[in-house]
Parts: structure tokens; C-alpha cells; sequence
């Protein structure tokens, strides 16, 4: 054999050997095919994402045919649940700029209606990237669980509930002002006035995909933590009790548990949003109204490896989930309503504790071989266990502001293996 052979032959031995290393023992992805629909409400959940999500809709794009056929579709079902038009709209939809089509809008009125009843949004983007991408989890998922909850949940007796489908969330409109949800805070309805009369808004995006094992059952919330009443609210619905040491009712016994409940647990806004070597980036629609100062709850199941990609498809959503997110909004919705004194908003409020509690037995467990995220390479589990080993000593009641941006990197990291980015263990 030359050398130039053995060379090859070796370099060969060791590609071999450093994919043997990313996949030995790796806990298998979850198949959400092989997951069980029962519930009235998974199917029906179900049969919205196969038309939205659908090949005849190609992707939904903002302007196209397949968007204004979703934004028919999303008319008819808030018709039918029997949500209101807003008169000064003359219809469900509010027009956005350069023919990018509708905002699309429905009204449930406050049983014990005043003239100065706060508003509750409820809002989800419909639109996706066109073409071969069918967006099933982003972001049919999320007004899936719009139009389900239009059609369960009975009028509260002292707040508006607005389910607004927003339109052109996705690049390149995204945190520019034809982003639907903004053009919607920069144009409100006569109805409402003035953000003033928002209590608070809720937004959903993916909410239906799941690849790991351990958050088969998890939602996170995010950006809840800036406003006080909001979060003990969050916590109610979820039969979460804050303590000085974080959560009562430890995320680990949630996640651990099967069949286990659906657990929404808190996440730190800047923990999805400070990027490595990028900075400050918003990934939804929340932003036009924390912009704002308004009140809200960012809620997602995160993102995998189906993420902006032509296998993000209906057969790859877990329905049971998105169903028994439905009766948690409920719950929480019904909570809301019991507040009469407007939320305060706090820009930079944290919930350091709590952002500790839900990550550390997740990245205990991303950690270990065998239960790791499936496709963790060596280098990515030895980055995680040296996150594992530093959590256990972080100290969220004097932190170094080294320590936030150490936390900010654990979180990316994590969700950067979850979507299956081949960079994770340089973050």
C-alpha cells in the first residue's frame, strides 16, 4: 500500500470514526406518525393542518393564490365558530400594504359587555415561505389551535377576545412594518382604539412539532416574565407555585412522567433571542406589541429539524399536544379574565430561577448518552455537559451579567441540536 493510500485510509477510519461517535447510542428521534390521535379535538386540530398544510395551498405565501385561498378557509372557520367582524373593517379582513394580502380578524365579545372592556388577542401567522415549504408546524400548527379554541372557549364575562391569523410573518417581512402583526398594532381597529385597551396578547408559532423524546409534552412561554400579574397567571393555568428557590412543582417530574400532562413551562424571552455572534434577533409576531409595551405571552414547542424545510409536513405534528394546548389557553384565558387592574410591563423583568428550573433537567439529559438529542455529535454532548455541571452551580440571585450571557449560550445551544444545525458545538 503507498502512503498515499494509507493516508486516505486513514482519514477514511477516522470520518467513520467521528460519525460513529455523533450517533452511538444516541436516543432515537421521536416518529410523531406513530402517535396517537383520539381526541375529537387532535382530529379536528388535524383536519385544519392538512388544508392549510395541504399541496393545493403551496405554502401560503404572503400575495398568492394559496394564501388568499388560507385566508378563506380561516373566514369560514371563524364564521362558523361564531366569531363576530369588526364593522369598522366591514369583515373578517384588514388589508395590508402592497397586495400582500389579509390580517384576518374575529370578535368574541365579553359576556357583561361595558364600553371600556379590555381586549384579550389571540393571534397566529398564517402565512409560509410558498413552494415546496407547506409549513404544517410553522405555522399552520399555531392557527390550528386559533380556530379550536374560537370554537371551544365560552365568552368571558369581562374581557374582548380577538383571534387574529396575521399575514406575512416570514422573511423578508418579518420586523419590518408590512409584518402583519405590526401593520396590525400600527393600524388598529376602531374597535380598540388604542393599544391601551390590550390586556394582553398571546401568540402562538410551532406548536405542533416534536423530534426529543423529553419534550414530547412541553410548551414553552416566553416573554411572560415582563409583566408580574401576567406571570402568576401563566403559573395558575399550569398548576405551577412559585417558590424563592423557583418551581414547586419541578419541570424534571413533568418531563419525566409518562403519559405525562402537557407542561407549560417559563422561558426567557432573551434566551431565544440573543444569538452568539449576532445579537438581538425577534423571531415572531410578539414583537410588534412588546415593542409597545403591551402585555403578552410567546408560546412555542420549539423548533426541529423540519424547521423551514419541505418535510415540514401534517403527518409530522403531535395533535394530542395541540389539543391539550387548546384547554390549557382555556384555563388560562378564564384566569385572565378574573383581573381587572391592568398589567403592568417591565422591559427588562427577568425570572431567573424559574429560567433555571425549566432548562437544567433538560440539559441534564441532552448530556447523557443514550437520552441525548438524536444527532448530537461528541463535541456537542462534551459542550453540554459542561453546561449540565455549570448549572448546578449558577446562583440566579446574584447573577454576573457573564452568567446571563453564559445562560443565553446553554439555551441556543440546545435548541440549535433540536433543530439539527451541524454548528452547535462551537456556540
Amino acid at each position: 500500500m503507498t502512503p498515499r493510500a494509507t493516508l486516505l485510509r486513514g482519514a477514511a477510519g477516522l470520518c467513520i470514526g467521528f460519525l460513529l461517535l455523533t450517533t452511538l447510542g444516541a436516543m432515537p428521534a421521536v416518529e410523531p406518525s406513530s402517535l396517537p390521535i383520539t381526541s375529537d379535538q387532535a382530529k379536528a386540530l388535524q383536519t385544519y393542518v392538512r388544508y392549510l398544510a395541504g399541496p393545493s395551498l403551496r405554502g401560503r405565501k404572503p400575495g398568492s393564490q394559496g394564501n388568499r385561498a388560507a385566508a378563506d378557509y380561516i373566514k369560514a372557520r371563524f364564521q362558523e365558530t361564531g366569531l363576530s367582524p369588526l364593522s369598522s373593517l366591514g369583515g373578517y379582513g384588514q388589508g395590508l400594504p402592497a397586495q400582500l394580502g389579509d390580517n384576518l380578524l374575529g370578535l368574541k365579545p365579553a359576556a357583561e359587555t361595558t364600553a371600556q372592556a379590555p381586549y384579550i388577542i389571540v393571534g397566529a401567522h398564517y402565512d409560509h415561505l410558498g413552494g415546496a415549504y407547506l409549513g404544517a408546524d410553522d405555522n399552520a400548527s399555531g392557527v390550528a389551535i386559533l380556530i379550536e379554541l374560537a370554537r371551544s372557549l365560552p365568552a368571558l364575562r369581562h374581557h374582548h377576545v380577538l383571534f387574529a391569523a396575521f399575514n406575512a410573518e416570514e422573511p423578508p417581512y418579518i420586523r419590518t412594518p408590512q409584518m402583519g402583526s405590526q401593520y396590525f398594532a400600527d393600524h388598529l381597529p376602531q374597535e380598540i382604539g388604542s393599544l391601551d385597551a390590550i390586556q394582553a396578547v398571546v401568540i402562538m408559532d410551532i406548536m405542533g412539532g416534536v423530534h426529543w423524546d423529553p419534550m414530547r409534552e412541553l410548551v414553552f412561554a416566553a416573554g411572560v416574565e415582563k409583566s408580574p400579574g401576567l406571570y402568576a397567571r401563566l403559573k395558575q393555568a399550569s398548576r405551577l407555585e412559585a417558590s424563592g428557590k423557583g418551581i414547586e412543582t419541578a419541570p424534571s417530574a413533568l418531563i419525566a412522567s409518562r403519559p405525562s400532562p402537557l407542561a407549560v413551562l417559563p422561558l426567557g424571552l432573551h434566551l431565544i433571542e440573543e444569538l452568539p455572534l449576532v445579537g438581538h434577533v425577534p423571531v415572531s409576531d410578539y414583537d410588534a406589541f412588546r415593542n409597545a409595551s403591551v402585555p403578552f405571552l410567546f408560546l412555542s414547542s420549539g423548533r426541529t429539524p423540519r424547521y423551514h424545510q419541505p418535510t415540514d409536513l401534517p403527518e409530522t405534528l403531535h395533535y394530542e399536544r395541540m389539543a391539550a394546548t387548546v384547554r390549557w389557553l382555556e384555563r388560562l384565558l378564564s384566569a385572565i379574565d378574573q383581573d381587572r387592574d391592568r398589567y403592568r410591563f417591565d422591559a427588562n423583568r427577568l425570572e431567573l430561577a424559574d429560567e433555571v428550573a425549566t432548562l437544567q433537567p433538560l440539559v441534564a439529559q441532552a448530556a447523557e448518552r443514550g437520552r441525548d438529542i438524536p444527532g448530537t455529535s461528541w463535541l456537542s454532548r462534551r459542550a453540554m455537559q459542561r453546561d449540565a455541571d455549570w448549572l448546578k452551580t449558577f446562583d440566579s440571585r446574584s447573577p454576573q451579567p457573564e452568567d446571563i450571557a453564559r445562560l443565553e449560550r446553554l439555551s441556543i445551544r440546545i435548541q440549535c441540536l433540536l433543530a439539527d444545525l451541524p454548528i452547535c458545538f462551537l456556540l
